[in-house]
């Protein structure tokens, strides 16, 4: 593993269909399908980051049911500084979330604390809904989330060495687009999606891609349970 000094080493664990769908939810409910799903948490804890970071579908869809966000009542004013809440443990559940839509109502996530990564645009009054609950935010920028920053933040306030990032697919293309994935698991489901809408593993708008493609070299392929692929990469 490569050595850095002023940010989170960040793999990138994503599951797929062989065409390269991440939508979990287009492929049906059978005891089949359902058996392998549970290869992602599965293999999860078996890398054993306890730092994980999603975009702010992601976490609304997977996590917070789509919990409206909670502005406190009354006339507040707050400083664009971070707020470190009191935590135990060395697990992190971070969202980002430019726009301060999450509805956050406790400051664990499975178990996890719960840090948002914000832009300064945000209101005072979701800002001190967050301090009262316990939940510490980042801002990464004036409106629009710079990752450099976030990460470097994560890094200096919470002592996060290793991140594991799983989507969704504009999420991973940010972090693809700023070379700011060091390794990619890759879990290659026997499951054909088919369609043409579903979102793929990295989403990049051709307004801000850098390059043509990245280059990635084969560490490690493993066939796991069920005839699921585990395809490790590492980036050049």
């Amino acid at each position: 593993m490569k050595k850095i000094t002023d940010r989170p080493f960040v793999m990138c664990l994503m599951m797929t269909s062989v065409d390269g769908k991440i939508l979990s939810e287009k492929w049906g409910s059978s005891s089949k399908v359902k058996s392998l799903l549970t290869a992602f948490e599965k293999t999860h804890e078996q890398i054993g980051v306890g730092a994980w970071i999603v975009g702010r579908t992601t976490m609304e869809k997977d996590f917070t049911n789509f919990e409206p966000r909670i502005l406190k009542k009354g006339h507040q004013e707050i400083e664009r500084n971070d707020f470190v809440a009191a935590y135990t443990g060395d697990s992190f559940a971070i969202a980002i979330d430019a726009e301060a839509k999450l509805g956050w109502k406790k400051a664990t996530m499975q178990g996890d604390h719960v840090i948002t990564i914000l832009t300064e645009k945000v209101e005072d009054a979701y800002l001190t809904h967050l301090k009262d609950i316990g939940v510490s935010y980042l801002f990464a920028g004036n409106t629009k989330v710079d990752l450099k920053i976030a990460l470097k933040k994560l890094h200096q306030l919470f002592g996060i060495e290793k991140l594991m990032l799983e989507g969704g697919a504009h999420i991973n293309g940010s972090f693809l687009n700023e070379e700011l994935i060091d390794e990619l698991h890759q879990l290659i489901l026997p499951i054909a999606d088919g369609t043409i809408e579903t979102a793929t593993l990295f989403e990049v708008d051709k307004s801000v891609k850098r390059k043509a493609a990245t280059v990635m070299k084969l560490k490690q392929v493993q066939q796991i349970e069920n005839d699921v692929l585990w395809l490790t990469y590492t980036f050049n």
